[in-house]
């Protein structure tokens, strides 16, 4: 399904259109802040209520206005309470300076406690988009599955760094991820352009390229490095998760090649896969409503059976 095929999730029946968080939908929408134990202090959108709950974890160089065509489902914002969180060093959450901000598990872990707690959020479902899969498993670390319901990993891996990481990778996008972390313009705008084109297959309308290309932009050099200088495998902690998961992966994603997502799903005790085809690394932007009829379908059968 191309751009054409978005339908319903279109803001205003042109996918280019500016986004508008929309009228009746999410009628008690709010932003705010909280604050991690490490003195972060982390941005959130949230629609309100006090219905169950989906926390929306962005990927790298991206933040919480990915997922507006999720908080633009009439029928997600009617059955569920969606938060979306700029992760630390991303969006308008600060961006600390020193490496361990960055590097240690616990600090990622403690963000997504942080969120639940200062919402007063007692249980949830987890969706994690690429990086945020990454965050996802840094909490099921520290924390466990108590809190959760669910998890929805999307265009992920667990794999985090590492010969395995970079062995599924084509050569030419691996390419890119040295040059993203330069602190020299004539390097990492480039990188940062061909990271933007690559977040779909079918190419973004330009308003949409060129948000995603802001998004990044605003994530420093310093903390880019840190965030891609973490390693991890995160597959003997899926093993011991049982709780349901979701995968929704693209089979045309050049970021996150489909052997990640089959590992996902082959891991997890209670995974299903879902495949994409000719969908590249971010199906809910792609693909919206066919994502969010599956986020639906199994959010909602989720905290049934939880």
């Amino acid at each position: 399904m191309g751009w054409q095929g978005i339908g319903r999730n279109m803001v205003d029946g042109s996918a280019a259109a500016p986004y508008k968080w929309p009228e009746g939908r999410c009628q008690q929408m709010k932003t705010g802040t909280v604050t991690s134990e490490d003195g972060t202090r982390l941005f959130y959108r949230d629609s309100g209520g006090h219905l169950p709950v989906i926390v929306l974890i962005h990927g790298f160089l991206q933040n919480s206005l990915s997922w507006q065509r999720q908080f633009a489902d009439a029928d997600l914002c009617a059955a569920f309470r969606l938060i979306a969180v700029d992760l630390r060093g991303h969006g308008r959450s600060d961006k600390p300076e020193a490496p361990e901000a960055y590097l240690e598990s616990q600090r990622w872990a403690d963000d997504v406690a942080v969120v639940l707690d200062e919402l007063g959020i007692e249980k949830a479902v987890l969706a994690g988009w690429s990086y945020g899969g990454y965050v996802i498993s840094d909490y099921l670390r520290k924390y466990g599955t108590d809190r959760l319901f669910g998890l929805v990993m999307i265009g992920t891996s667990l794999w985090l760094g590492g010969e395995e990481s970079l062995r599924i990778l084509a050569p030419e996008v691996a390419a890119i991820f040295p040059k993203l972390v330069s602190s020299k313009p004539e390097k990492n705008i480039p990188a940062l352009e061909a990271f933007a084109r690559n977040l779909s297959h079918e190419p973004l309308p330009d308003s949409l390229y060129y948000e995603c290309l802001g998004y990044a932009a605003v994530v420093p050099p310093a903390a880019r490095f840190n965030i891609l200088h973490r390693a991890a495998d995160n597959t003997p902690l899926a093993r011991e998760a049982h709780i349901p998961v979701l995968v929704p992966h693209g089979d045309a994603d050049l970021l996150m090649p489909l052997a990640a997502g089959r590992h996902i799903a082959d891991t997890f005790p209670q995974a299903r896969l879902s495949v994409y085809e000719g969908i590249g690394h971010a199906p809910f932007l792609e693909a919206a409503e066919r994502f969010n009829s599956e986020l639906f379908a199994f959010a909602d059968a989720a905290f049934f059976q939880g």
